[in-house]
């Protein structure tokens, strides 16, 4: 049998010549040495102090210039809209959601065909000819030739539509969709997290307002009193055991006093911060008339649990999650179909050995993963199990936030029963108080014991404001737990006049027990006299707000129209 016989003797020596293979080798362990040292290279550097510093400074150049200022007293509508709209927290929340939607937007497009073009240039140092043998012979046929050219020019557009892509690329669009209604309803925990700080941080405030000047007042009488008390001990002008107890007694009151009034101070710059102004400010806030106005609500309780299951943002959230896991199983269930797709392209060649430059292609490919077809059944049982899961969690929460408003309306009651007990308190004490003064001025009664009675009598008013104040908080908690906004998420937050006239609406609503007209289905299980709750048709969206992701908006009792996908 004959072999195959080079035409061109010089070419066999040449292949045959080993130092050819090492110098090839040489090259290649060369660029393998350049690689690796490039790889050495990528090692990240720390950030230095002075660079930690530096960006310390800009970032706090940056809130420095953020602060506005607040000009005249706040008020609580106010306080509360100037924190929705410039709280850094609520402006990430916002950040969130639009995230979200890009996301969403870049999930619809991985549905669309993918569709690729290319270009190049193709060289050789020599021409790309070959020899043809005869099967049945094993004898060279023809001579070498070639029917390209050393250095030619392609280019191509290639088209590809895979139906088992779109399959699923359609339901990871969708849970972008519900992953995007998720971020909408963590905004609406932040924005209500926000609110109910305001809330109790504003009627601090407020109290500061009123009760720090005297305070600091009648410290400073105290002080005297005591200083004149232990110069007297020292004096032996008392007996030790009667002037030791008479300045342990003021040391006590003294040192409630401080921690109230520093407590006070502390509302001060936590409202400054809310509001984004600068924590230096001494804010002052709208007086009020009458502060024993306060908000007496009649709320059904079995309504607001039905509420509270219905309004909560961490239920819709996991109802949200449920339906994300749930369009894991179809997408299960279309990994197991054959992959069906659609080939084209239009190329184009230089080759000037080519009798058409340019032609066109079409085709069909089906491609079945046999072991997917095995390993599909367990996946789609994964993927139900993931489904009873958030189901699961969601009742379980379900029963948390059922105990969240229960407690939320026990806590109520209770700060009622609370304040009403602190107004009886800080009448009698103020009633003392007088009678102190006027056996003082009859001199029947030393100054240091009508001292000390009139700081337990200012003892008492601070309880009877820290009541009111708990009051509004425990009743901004309850509308808190039962999910309740202020404001609707699709307000204009840019206005900051129509919000605060929104949210003063709101507060009013709330002191005066009105809750969303929802419509809640009657249960047998559900007891109690729906009069006792009387509800008011929530004010419609804003239509001019840009704060609404463009896919989502929400109606003022915390529904959402969903998008369909």
């Amino acid at each position: 049998m004959s072999s195959l016989a080079f035409p061109n003797p010089s070419l066999s020596a040449r292949w045959a010549d080993p130092s050819l293979y090492a110098s090839t080798a040489r090259r290649c362990l060369a660029a393998f040495a350049l690689s690796a040292l490039a790889g050495c290279a990528l090692a990240p550097d720390p950030i230095t102090p002075e660079e930690h510093y530096q960006r310390a400074r800009d970032d706090q150049g940056v809130l420095e210039a953020s602060y506005l200022p607040v000009k005249g007293p706040l008020t609580i509508e106010e306080a509360i809209a100037r924190a929705l709209k410039y709280n850094y927290d609520a402006q990430l929340a916002k950040t969130e959601v639009s995230l979200q939607e890009r996301q969403l937007d870049l999930a619809l497009s991985q549905m669309l065909p993918r569709i690729a073009a290319n270009a190049g240039y193709n060289w050789r140092n020599n021409d790309n000819a070959a020899a043809s043998v005869s099967e049945r012979t094993k004898i060279q046929s023809l001579e070498p030739s070639f029917s390209e050219e050393p250095g030619h020019r392609t280019a191509d557009i290639q088209f590809s539509w895979n139906l088992l892509d779109i399959g699923v690329s359609y339901f990871q669009a969708k849970q972008q969709g519900y992953r995007a209604f998720v971020a909408v309803e963590r905004r609406r925990k932040v924005l209500d997290g926000i609110v109910k700080e305001v809330e109790g941080t504003y009627w601090k405030a407020m109290a500061a307002d009123k009760l720090i000047p005297p305070i600091e007042d009648a410290l400073a009488r105290a002080e005297r009193v005591l200083e004149a008390s232990r110069q007297a001990h020292k004096d032996e002008l008392q007996a030790p055991l009667v002037a030791l107890d008479f300045q342990q007694s003021m040391l006590q009151v003294i040192g409630q006093l401080r921690r109230m009034r520093n407590e006070l101070r502390s509302a001060r710059v936590q409202l400054a911060t809310l509001v984004n102004a600068p924590p230096s400010t001494e804010l002052a806030t709208e007086p009020v008339e009458d502060p024993m106005q306060i908000p007496k609500v009649v709320l059904d309780r079995s309504q607001l649990e039905a509420l509270g299951l219905a309004l909560r943002p961490e239920l819709r959230e996991e109802a949200y999650q449920e339906k994300i896991s749930r369009q894991d199983i179809y997408k299960e269930m279309i990994k197991m179909m054959p992959a069906i797709g659609i080939l084209g392209s239009l190329n184009y060649d230089s080759n000037k050995y080519l009798t058409n430059n340019t032609w066109g292609e079409l085709g069909v490919r089906a491609t079945v993963n046999l072991v997917g077809i095995i390993q599909g059944p367990q996946a789609i049982k994964m993927a139900r199990a993931s489904v009873d899961v958030a189901h699961a969690r969601r009742l379980a929460l379900s029963v948390a936030v059922l105990t969240q408003v229960n407690m939320g309306f026990q806590n109520y009651l209770n700060s009622l029963d609370n304040l009403e007990a602190a107004a009886r308190i800080q009448k009698v004490q103020q009633q003392i108080a007088t009678a102190s003064n006027n056996a003082s001025i009859a001199q029947a009664q030393s100054d240091a014991e009508r001292v000390r009675r009139t700081l337990t009598a200012m003892i008492a008013e601070m309880e009877r404001y820290r009541a009111i104040v708990d009051l509004h908080t425990t009743l901004a908690n309850l509308y808190t737990a039962v999910g309740i906004d202020i404001v609707p998420p699709s307000a204009d937050f840019n206005d900051l006049d129509a919000l605060t006239v929104q949210v003063k609406q709101s507060i009013a609503d709330w002191e005066a027990g009105r809750l969303p007209s929802i419509e809640i289905p009657a249960s047998p299980a559900v007891s109690g006299d729906p009069a006792q709750a009387p509800s008011i048709a929530a004010p419609p969206p804003s239509q001019s707000g840009d704060e609404t992701p463009k896919a989502i908006s929400e109606s003022a009792g915390g529904g959402i129209n969903r998008p369909q996908i």
